[in-house]
């Protein structure tokens, strides 16, 4: 093996490493002016994970211009933010909807001083808002706990693979198909976002948990969500779009679509 060859199997090495890694833990960033109070939330949240078996890994902003900044590249693959509602320059609903326009689909928490502010929260879909001066330690548990359980739910339903660099993850519900073209997978979704990265379509269907996904043929694997019809040797999709099915994959496909009740033309 060349020099070359040997640098590339390592940065894929530790690719692999970074994606297994965001699986595995709980990304949480704390974005709050006050540092005192951000080190207590985040104490709170270590002491809830380790006593309840979960691994959390942790970003800390005092600034949200920081937070956007730092973050930018890897805002797909946070789980959580924890916001501050008041700042003295951005509040937390600006820091919020940056990060959703980011294309960030982490869960949010405010942690605010005014109840009239929960209605402007819901802009950015959060997870919950806590009243400061009300938060009791059981209540804090009750929620993270519950945040932590959907978290968990969602990495079960997503695909994570590295793009140009940065590390990605995507809900499974979104895709449509998947194809390979010289071992490079492309993922197209149902909001017309396209994705590819540098992965045998084999090692990717290994990885998918979510049970409507199946193979058609060697070089496409389908969420069945999106499937109209199969006739014949062709199968077609909700989009408009046609994929061929491969006679070795047919029999397969049959199956999984007679249980989900889809319509096939023999």
């Amino acid at each position: 093996m060349g020099r070359n060859e040997a640098m590339k199997d390592k940065e894929k090495k530790i690719q692999k490493q970074d994606e297994q890694n965001i699986e595995q833990n709980i990304n949480i960033l704390i974005c709050n002016e006050n540092e005192s109070l951000m080190k207590t939330y985040k104490n709170l949240l270590i002491y809830i994970a380790e006593k309840n078996g979960y691994d959390v890994t942790f970003a800390l902003y005092e600034s949200g211009k920081e937070a956007l900044f730092c973050e930018e590249d890897r805002a797909k693959t946070l789980d959580l933010i924890m916001i501050g509602w008041e700042y003295r320059y951005l509040r937390g609903i600006n820091i919020a909807r940056a990060f959703r326009k980011n294309e960030c689909e982490a869960e949010i928490i405010f942690l605010g001083m005014e109840i009239e502010n929960i209605l402007d929260s819901f802009q950015v879909n959060p997870f919950y808002y806590f009243i400061e001066k009300e938060v009791t330690h059981g209540k804090f548990e009750e929620v993270i706990m519950k945040c932590f359980r959907l978290i968990l739910d969602k990495k079960n339903n997503s695909l994570c693979f590295t793009q140009n660099g940065k590390l990605n993850r995507i809900n499974m519900n979104r895709i449509v198909y998947m194809k390979v073209e010289h071992r490079v997978t492309q993922i197209y979704c149902q909001d017309n976002q396209e994705y590819s990265f540098y992965e045998s379509l084999k090692n990717v269907e290994q990885s998918i948990k979510n049970e409507n996904f199946v193979r058609i043929h060697r070089g496409y694997i389908v969420n069945l969500n999106y499937v109209d019809c199969v006739d014949k040797g062709e199968l077609y999709l909700m989009t408009g779009e046609k994929l061929p099915v491969a006679r070795n994959y047919k029999q397969d496909l049959v199956e999984r679509m007679i249980q989900q009740e889809k319509t096939i033309l023999l």
